[in-house]
């Protein structure tokens, strides 16, 4: 139903993506957070196959795309991918973007108005947490891998050494990626958000620890066009816990 595929890109670097390739249909373009890859949205976008074009891409330093040789911030992840789309023709186009992935989605419907139809963002992480580096390392990699491991493997004995893991300090140098993570967590997008001029949906988990639910409430705030739902008990990770995503990008995309 979807082709694994790798596109080349300046500096030798490679972007890895899937592409349904499906014509005369919307398309919706998925990027996952942070520490994540391509196939953290796929028990969202599976269920799309049928009725868009769905593509879903590894951002750069994550799953099998190359990391960027220079600190990028959001903004140039966001010209990377919008760069990327058009290399593949794609011209109009809706995003569902996930924490860090929401925030290039945010930047991306800011740069390029006249490319974006409408925003999907899942806890996007816009606004600026209070917390300290190590802690976005052990929200943004360990809750993950704890999500997937406990919900499809019933896996607790990896999540517990991986828990022991990503607290050392030579787990989280091995990443390779700390130093834009300093970049990124310090950005504010405020000043995006209330330039934006397209309909925008928030979806977002009651109990989100790494994108609290005060946040979702100043982005809907400043957000001209937008709605907001709370998924009740929900984590940073609400799409796993409720599948009611589904119908809504159907409905609102």
């Amino acid at each position: 139903m979807y082709e694994m595929l790798f596109s080349a890109r300046p500096d030798n670097r490679v972007i890895r993506y899937i592409d349904t390739k499906k014509t005369d249909v919307e398309v919706i373009v998925f990027l996952h957070g942070w520490g994540a890859d391509l196939h953290n949205l796929i028990g969202v976008y599976r269920e799309l196959f049928d009725f868009y074009r769905i593509i879903s891409i590894d951002l750069p330093g994550f799953g099998g795309s190359t990391r960027p040789k220079d600190t990028w911030s959001s903004f140039e992840y966001a010209e990377e991918i919008s760069c990327f789309l058009k290399s593949l023709g794609i011209e109009k186009y809706s995003i569902v973007g996930h924490s860090f992935g929401g925030k290039i989605a945010s930047i991306i419907a800011y740069k390029k108005p006249d490319e974006v139809k409408k925003l999907v963002l899942i806890a996007a992480s816009c606004l600026r947490n209070k917390r300290g580096l190590n802690w976005y390392f052990k929200v943004y990699s360990y809750k993950f891998i704890k999500y997937i491991l406990i919900r499809f493997f019933n896996r607790n004995d990896i999540v517990e050494k991986f828990k022991r893991k990503s607290g050392s300090g030579d787990y989280r140098s091995s990443l390779g990626m700390q130093d834009i993570l300093v970049k990124v967590v310090n950005e504010d997008l405020s000043h995006v958000l209330k330039q934006l001029q397209l309909p925008v949906f928030l979806y977002w988990g009651e109990n989100d620890d790494a994108t609290p639910v005060w946040m979702a409430k100043k982005v809907s705030h400043l957000i001209k066009d937008s709605g907001l739902f709370i998924v009740k008990n929900g984590s940073h990770y609400p799409f796993l816990e409720d599948n009611r995503i589904v119908s809504i990008i159907q409905n609102f995309i």
